[in-house]
């Protein structure tokens, strides 16, 4: 999961598998050369050859000495060619048969049964120190297309790391009509011969990109190529539509199952929730997305059997159960990571299956995998992006974005601070949308000492020296509950004592003491935040009898386009009111936004940091 789950299609771009791995896993290497080759021929089946010679330049890139080469033994072929180390004393390493494995992944051979074509070829290079040079070719033979009569594919042209160069020919036969969609690179070459015509694109001396925190994906900043023979996204909608219709089967175990779920549930809503909640918690997800099976869902009966899934498999289920229920819903596809590029219909670009019911003239859309987002409520890194609702008509959708309210934490404390400034608290919290269920995943596998041990680090986080007295939490294994936290603790010296004077800092667990997200003076990327929200921390401070109140902060509205603070501290008989409230509601600030939002940061990290001062009663 994202950060609950993380899904991606394992058969989308193999000819880039590499860059896009270990580009943003290591660092200071310099790609030498970094060559794909594709060839399409009339029967859509293609073949794909990848060169790649990498400089190896620190401790991190010597893990580039190991080469996994994933696919789809089900419809392709993978031949390695030649590979070899050249060590820095000019001595070279071939690669031999003994060096070349073809495994199934240790962590998925219990889904074979429902996923068998998922391979990998691992290579080890030896001898691998800083300053070898490793280089590799080898081809991979699709004798079978993902799409019949339907090709797709992509390149890119930068990453974390220098490329010298970086180049991809893609050759097609004449007659195939492909659209294609260029980002910051253009056309080098093309050529026709004997009925096929070859297009070439290139760049050389590459500069890496320095990343910065929160920064969108690569391949939305990088340089690329996509290339499709769909010529509209309804194409693509309406082949998804048909190649995942449920067959008739004779089975009738999804039919009793969802009559006995609904047969008390009155409303069409009721019967949403409670279909929906059965599929999170009762069908296991599954990211294993590959061959025929990266787009074609397996029969609802089959996976209500197996009781585990992946992304489509658990959308389709539930759309199966919905249909039973009298209930109509599409498939729908989205991207998790990154926006899509509307221009050009990319079937690759999606990595994900959701479920999209009609409303009127809009959808509810929902996401089974999730596990831990209660109904009607979809992970933010869905909001805002383009689904494309598979259905008898097919249209690409924009998702809405939940309005910061949906997004709450809500934390009430009852403290009590004593004359030798030690604190005491009893906390209630009551989270809402993201995040509700992000403390919902993070607890839901624990044990109680595990989750007391848990929220004690948290609390040391922010609180030094803290001990966590007790932990209620409620509502945690149902998606029909409330989810509350409920705790006490004791931290000792959270007040400084001076003399006469005992000061301490008002705002306990919300203060925002970490400014990393806005410690680079500009930005050339946008700052992703990823979510729209609001943190409420309301403390009731009972204030030791002999001390009485010498200074406060003066309230404070910081009021700006993309979000808000407001701090209200005030004195009623011997008790002191904090109420804090921060919100977010831009997802996304731009770099020329970014100074604004920093000073916007920064200015309630100071008056997170502002101080009361008691003075002993007479003094």
């Amino acid at each position: 999961m994202k950060n609950f789950i993380r899904i991606f299609f394992l058969s989308f771009l193999f000819i880039f598998f590499i860059f896009i791995c270990f580009a943003q896993e290591n660092k200071e290497t310099v790609y030498l050369i970094d060559f794909a080759e594709v060839k399409v021929f009339p029967n859509y089946t293609k073949e794909t050859f990848i060169h790649q010679k990498i400089k190896i330049e620190s401790e991190k890139g010597k893990k580039l000495s190991h080469l996994q080469i994933p696919y789809d033994s089900e419809r392709e072929k993978v031949k390695f060619i030649e590979g070899y180390t050249l060590l820095p004393n000019g001595k070279k390493i071939n690669i031999t048969s003994k060096d070349i494995k073809i495994v199934t992944p240790a962590e998925f051979t219990e889904y074979t049964s429902l996923y068998p074509g998922y391979k990998v070829m691992s290579i080890n290079f030896s001898g691998v120190e800083i300053g070898s040079i490793i280089e590799y070719k080898y081809k991979i033979f699709s004798y079978k297309p993902l799409i019949e009569n339907h090709f797709w594919d992509g390149f890119y042209f930068q990453s974390t790391e220098p490329f010298i160069l970086s180049r991809y020919e893609l050759t097609v036969p004449k007659k195939l009509k492909i659209k294609i969609y260029q980002k910051d690179i253009e056309l080098l070459e093309k050529k026709e011969k004997a009925g096929f015509i070859t297009y070439v694109w290139e760049k050389r001396n590459v500069p890496a990109i320095i990343e910065e925190i929160l920064m969108p994906p690569l391949k939305e900043i990088v340089p690329k190529v996509y290339v499709s023979t769909f010529q509209s996204w309804e194409e693509i909608g309406k082949w998804f539509y048909e190649i995942a219709k449920d067959e008739k089967s004779k089975d009738d175990t999804v039919s009793k199952l969802v009559e006995q779920l609904i047969k008390d549930k009155k409303t069409e809503e009721e019967k949403i929730v409670t279909l929906y909640n059965y599929v999170c918690g009762n069908i296991r997800y599954v990211g294993l997305e590959i061959g025929i099976h990266g787009y074609k869902p397996h029969s609802p009966e089959e996976v209500l059997k197996a009781k585990y899934g992946d992304c489509k498999d658990k959308a389709n289920l539930l759309k199966k159960m919905l249909e039973v229920a009298g209930i109509k819903s599409y498939l729908a596809l989205v991207n998790t990571d990154s926006k899509i590029e509307k221009e050009i219909p990319f079937p690759g670009q999606f990595n994900h299956a959701i479920l999209a019911i009609q409303r009127e003239n809009s959808y509810i859309f929902l996401d089974p995998t999730t596990e831990v987002m209660k109904y009607p409520e979809i992970p933010p890194y869905e909001q805002g992006k383009f689904s494309l609702v598979c259905g008898e008509k097919a249209e690409l959708i924009e998702i809405p974005v939940s309005p910061s309210e949906r997004n709450v934490k809500r934390r009430s404390i009852l403290a009590s601070i004593d004359e030798n400034g030690n604190l005491k608290g009893e906390v209630e919290l009551i989270p809402t949308g993201i995040f509700e269920a992000s403390l919902r995943n993070s607890l839901r596998y624990l044990k109680q000492i595990e989750r007391e041990r848990s929220l004690a680090r948290d609390l040391n986080s922010s609180l030094p020296g803290t001990k966590l007295l007790s932990l209620e939490i409620s509502g945690i294994d149902s998606l029909e509950e409330q989810l509350i936290e409920r705790y006490k603790f004791f931290t000792s010296g959270y007040g400084i004592k001076l003399t006469n004077k005992l000061i301490f800092q008002p705002v306990i667990i919300d203060k925002l003491t970490d400014l990393s997200i806005v410690s680079l003076e500009e930005r050339k990327y946008p700052l992703r935040l990823g979510i729209i929200y609001i943190k409420q921390e309301i403390i009731d401070y009972k204030l030791p009898e002999n001390f009485e109140i010498e200074a406060i902060p003066d309230s404070v509205k910081i009021e700006e386009y993309f979000g808000k603070f407001v701090l209200n501290i005030k004195k009623i008989d011997n008790v002191l009111k904090v109420e804090r409230i921060l919100e977010i509601n831009k997802m996304e600030i731009m770099p020329d936004e970014y100074k604004k939002f920093k000073e916007f940061y920064k200015r309630i990290a100071f008056y997170d940091r502002l101080p009361v001062i008691l003075n002993i009663k007479g003094n």
